[in-house]
């Protein structure tokens, strides 16, 4: 897979769901601490070499602990990064597993923040209580030091199941980045949508005037490198900004692990006037 930077692109942009570390779970079981400790040290090789500017993570989550201080996946992610500083919209205490990695000489951070759409510490008796997780939005607002220019990444992580709660999720996120595309912002919108490309939560964003990075293929993999539908993990953007070249998503093993059950997802932009 060819990383190389275009010279005209002024920044990289990466999304990559990496699966939570369950600590509820017999050590030795699938996403628990033995399986999380083979999977970790590939994943961050992965990270490096994708070597972007701003990467949207989704799901540094260690469940089986509700203190900060516990939050294991994302203190070691913090570590094991330090060409990194990271907004993740943590000044509430809220424990939020879609923090935004970026570059301190590229970027200067403004803003963050973060809002939940369904209840944190709810106990779901339904349906969606197998997704062991609510739908969030984390959200970072940066200027860009080469070219004074603002822009707002909006990281989202919708639900897998719930339909509705993912329309609604989408709208209010939209219109979360409609304020800031108002402002005059350059806007993206990233992160694992848990839907396809022609969807209906995506079909909003279309709507609105944003645009999806031409990517190929599955996205996630059921951590066996088995491709059964397209892309969930998805990059928009609004018209202050254009691609260069199409999304890569690197469909690999590191060192004979799979480092999550979705691929990372990347894409080299330019700013326009």
């Amino acid at each position: 897979m060819d990383r190389t930077r275009p010279e005209i692109a002024d920044f990289r942009i990466a999304t990559y769901n990496v699966h939570y570390l369950d600590l509820t779970v017999e050590e030795r079981d699938e996403w628990g601490l033995a399986d999380w400790k083979a999977r970790r040290d590939p994943l961050i090789r992965l990270v490096r070499a994708m070597d972007a500017d701003i990467v949207a993570f989704q799901e540094v989550e260690t469940y089986g602990t509700s203190a900060p201080g516990r939050q294991v996946w994302l203190n070691w992610l913090r570590q094991a990064s330090p060409q990194y500083q990271v907004a993740s919209g943590q000044g509430t205490g809220a424990a939020v597993g879609q923090p935004i990695f970026f570059r301190p000489d590229k970027f200067v951070l403004l803003a963050d923040g973060h809002r939940f759409f369904n209840d944190p510490g709810g106990r779901f008796r339904s349906i969606r209580a197998l997704a062991g997780y609510t739908d969030a939005v984390t959200w970072a607002r940066f200027r860009h030091r080469a070219s004074g220019r603002v822009i707002t990444v909006y990281n989202v992580h919708l639900h897998f199941l719930d339909t509705a709660l993912r329309l609604r999720s989408s709208r209010e996120v939209l219109r979360l980045a409609q304020v800031a595309r108002d402002r005059g912002d350059t806007v993206f919108v990233t992160g694992d949508f848990n839907a396809r490309r022609n969807s209906r939560s995506l079909r909003m964003f279309y709507e609105a005037g944003f645009m999806r990075t031409e990517q190929q293929g599955a996205s996630f993999h059921f951590n066996s490198g088995t491709h059964l539908f397209g892309a969930i993990d998805h990059m928009l953007h609004d018209r202050g900004t254009v691609p260069v070249g199409r999304s890569v998503t690197e469909r690999r093993k590191v060192e004979g692990v799979w480092p999550s059950d979705h691929y990372p997802v990347w894409t080299d932009f330019k700013l326009v006037p």
